[in-house]
Order: C-alpha cells, then sequence, then structure tokens
C-alpha cells in the first residue's frame, strides 16, 4: 500500500474519527484560543505520525486480509453453484460418469493430501474439465442427432444437379430468342444458387460439430483413463514423484483442452477457474 493510499485509509478509519473527536472536538469545547491552537496541532501531528504507525498497519493490513477471505470465499461458492448446474443440465448418464471420474479423483487428491496437496488444484482442473466435456458432449450429440452431414451432402449434389439442368434450360431459351422464359429461368436459378450456398455453410457447421463430437469423445476418454492410472500408482507403488509425473502429463494438454472449449460459441461455462479455488471446492456434487 502506496503512502497515499494508507492516508485514505486513515481518513476513512474509525481512528480518524477518534483522533478528530479528541483533538478538534475538545478544542473547540474548550472555547478558547490556545486550546484550539493546541487541538489543531494535535490533529496534525496525528495525520503525520498515525498513518505510518506500527498498529495502524497492521489494523490495515488485517482488513485487507480479511477482505482477500471474503473475495476467495465468494468466488470459490459462485465457481461451486456454476458448477452444480453444469452437473443438473447433464443426463442420468453424464451424471453417472462425472460423479464416478470425481469419486476416483477424490481418493486421489485425499491419498496425496487432501486440500493442502500440491497437486489439489490440477485435480480439481481435471474433474472441472471433465464436466464441462461431458456437457459439450450431450450438446454436440443432440445437435448431430438432428443433423446429417451426408443428407445435407446430398441436398447439394441433388440441387446443383437442378442448377445445371436449369441452366441449360436458360441458355436454349436465350438462344430461340424467349426473354420472358430466359429471365424466369434465371431468378429461379439465382435462388436455387443462393439455397445451396446456405447448405454448404450449414454443411460447414454440421461437419465441426462431428468433428468436435469426436474430439470431445477422446478427451473423455483420456482424461478418465488418466485417472484410473493416476489411482494405480498412487494405490500399488505410492510413490509421490511418480503420481506427480502422472499428474503433469495428463494435465499438459489442459490449456489446448481449454481454449478448444473457450472457442465453441455455445459453451457458456467458465474457463479460467484458479487452481486455489478448484482445490478447496468439493469434488462431489449433491443434489
Amino acid at each position: 500500500m502506496t503512502g497515499i493510499q494508507r492516508l485514505g485509509a486513515f481518513l476513512r478509519s474509525p481512528h480518524h474519527a477518534w483522533l478528530t473527536v479528541l483533538t478538534l472536538g475538545i478544542g473547540l469545547a474548550s472555547a478558547n484560543v490556545p486550546g484550539m491552537i493546541a487541538a489543531g496541532a494535535a490533529y496534525a501531528l496525528g495525520w503525520i505520525f498515525l498513518p505510518d504507525s506500527r498498529w495502524f498497519r497492521k489494523w490495515v493490513q488485517k482488513r485487507i486480509d480479511g477482505a482477500g477471505k471474503a473475495d476467495f470465499a465468494a468466488t470459490a461458492e459462485r465457481f461451486a453453484k456454476e458448477r452444480a448446474e453444469v452437473h443438473g443440465q447433464l443426463s442420468a448418464e453424464g451424471k453417472r460418469a462425472y460423479d464416478t471420474l470425481a469419486k476416483a479423483v477424490e481418493k486421489v487428491r485425499v491419498g496425496s493430501g487432501g486440500s493442502e496437496s500440491p497437486h489439489a488444484g490440477r485435480l480439481g482442473q481435471l474433474a472441472w474439465t471433465y464436466l464441462r466435456l461431458l456437457l459439450t458432449r450431450e450438446t454436440l450429440s443432440s445437435f448431430c442427432a438432428k443433423e446429417s452431414s451426408d443428407k445435407i451432402a446430398g441436398e447439394i449434389a441433388s440441387a446443383t444437379s437442378e442448377v445445371t439442368e436449369l441452366e441449360g434450360r436458360a441458355l436454349a431459351a436465350q438462344n430461340r430468342g424467349d426473354a420472358t422464359g430466359a429471365g424466369s429461368l434465371e431468378r429461379l436459378l439465382q435462388s436455387k444458387r443462393s439455397r445451396i450456398a446456405g447448405l454448404e455453410r450449414h454443411l460447414e457447421h454440421v461437419l465441426k460439430a462431428e468433428s468436435d463430437l469426436a474430439l470431445t469423445h477422446a478427451e473423455i476418454e483420456r482424461l478418465f483413463d488418466s485417472v484410473r492410472l493416476i489411482q494405480a500408482d498412487l494405490v500399488t507403488r505410492r510413490d509421490p514423484d511418480a503420481m506427480s509425473a502422472e499428474i503433469d502429463r495428463t494435465t499438459a494438454h489442459f490449456h489446448r483442452t481449454q481454449d478448444w472449449l473457450r472457442d465453441l460459441e455455445f459453451d457458456q461455462t467458465s474457463s479460467d477457474v484458479p487452481d486455489d479455488h478448484t482445490a478447496v471446492v468439493p469434488l462431489r456434487i449433491h443434489e
């Protein structure tokens, strides 16, 4: 805290209120000039020495620490609420999948030191990323169940064939001097071409969704298998270094996975949750 900030804190503190009462207040109450001069001097000396005093610094630091703890608790509570909301959006199968992984990760976290474990934050991140992937899979699966790239590609091929036929008819109409027929066919061609352009854009979205769905499946399987391996290391070898190395390997792709999830237009979940928050929030979700 800078000197100016400390003076501002002193101005807003109860210490300043008491300084004012005990100096200026008493000086005014004395109703004589020497008393008021002495009170003003005492007030000025208070401003000089009190903001830099050890006990006032300790009071300010205690207030800062208290505010920091309150902010941390509020942020952690918001994260816990958001996570419960995401869990609530999952199907029964999705909830079981998360609960199974959360149970396994919780055992690893407890076995490696609980919330004080140096791995607690990353293990919490792993569970949060897994939960987001499950929601992404269900969202994409629902979309891809309604849309088919093969069907859309077929519609494009059929519409393209129609355009080819219409182009031939329009050319024939022009060659025989049928301006009215040629104009009518040209307007129909514009409509058909516009539809093809729309279908092609639609196909791009569907193909991306199908690709994203395949990647989501792969990431879910990778994370689940990695947790099983970490759990096996903890049970069989109980080697902290080996477990730490496996956690490092598992979380090495976190940033890429989180960046990819962040880029999905429909994903509204928080992507940048600090490790100190994921470390303290319980992994299992009780509805």
